[in-house]
């Protein structure tokens, strides 16, 4: 009995570990990288247009509340 939960420790284990792994090598593909851009952009138009209605100056590189 105890080898037959051993060896279902070990595969079980074995599994996780592998599945980690292969999660973790994974890379982000390009459509990631275009939807995170396209979010950028939408976030900066938004910034923009809030502080023109505002009546805010705009300052490049300067977080202002």
């Amino acid at each position: 009995m105890w080898v037959v939960l051993g060896a279902a420790a070990l595969v079980t284990v074995g599994t996780v570990g592998w599945v980690a792994w292969r999660d973790r090598a994974r890379t982000a593909g390009a459509e990631d990288h275009a939807a995170g851009r396209d979010a950028q952009a939408r976030q900066h138009r938004y910034e923009v247009e809030r502080h023109v209605a505002r009546g805010d100056p705009i300052r490049r590189g300067q977080e202002h509340h």
